[in-house]
């Protein structure tokens, strides 16, 4: 996954900076959600989240012409936002001690793709599920979301979440290995349910 641009991609990129309004409105169709929802998942204050996402967005329209063509658009964008968070962050907390890597919210309850499939399943499953993802450090929930809900490449996370490509591939494997020892895995609910909550904020 995260295989880079495709052509129509490319095109849209090259529109893009051409200065095109439709191509604008484009990109920002491709990225808006995934911005918005791991914007949360890095900041719980929506007004901020909007703000940066409004901010990355004049930015790179602003310098468009200077940005090289990038390998993947939502990559790029993503850790723009990513970028722009923090840094408004530091900026809100001049005297105190700005902690880079907030957890992830993992929330059950909202934002089900299935809701169906996912109202059988009781609440010792929904608790299961939440006590393996309580074993996962901050970290690790960003590289899984990073990984398996936006689909990021190990190099892009590694750009990303700023540790080297093979330690990305060790986090996602531990992680992995530690949720397969739960009970909450037994079945495909479990399964469900667990990329569910990796998707909701």
């Amino acid at each position: 996954m995260g295989t880079g641009l495709s052509m129509d991609q490319g095109n849209l990129w090259s529109k893009f900076k051409a200065g095109d309004k439709s191509a604008f409105e484009s990109v920002y169709n491709l990225c808006i959600d995934e911005m918005y929802a791991y914007g949360l998942k890095l900041d719980t204050d929506r007004e901020l989240v909007k703000d940066c996402i409004q901010e990355v967005f004049i930015d790179i329209y602003e310098h468009r012409n200077a940005i090289a063509e990038p390998h993947n658009i939502k990559f790029y964008i993503l850790k723009a936002l990513k970028h722009s968070i923090f840094k408004k962050r530091k900026k809100e907390r001049k005297k105190t001690k700005f902690h880079e890597q907030p957890g992830l919210s993992v929330s059950a309850g909202q934002n089900f793709e299935d809701r169906r499939i996912l109202s059988e399943l009781d609440e010792e499953k929904k608790r299961l599920i939440n006590e393996a993802l309580d074993t996962l450090s901050a970290k690790q929930k960003e590289i899984m979301y990073l990984r398996f809900t936006v689909g990021l490449s190990y190099d892009e996370i590694s750009e990303i979440v700023k540790i080297d490509h093979s330690s990305v591939r060790k986090q996602v494997y531990r992680a992995v290995k530690k949720l397969r020892n739960s009970r909450a895995f037994d079945d495909y609910k479990g399964i469900i349910l667990f990329y569910s909550m990796l998707r909701a904020f």
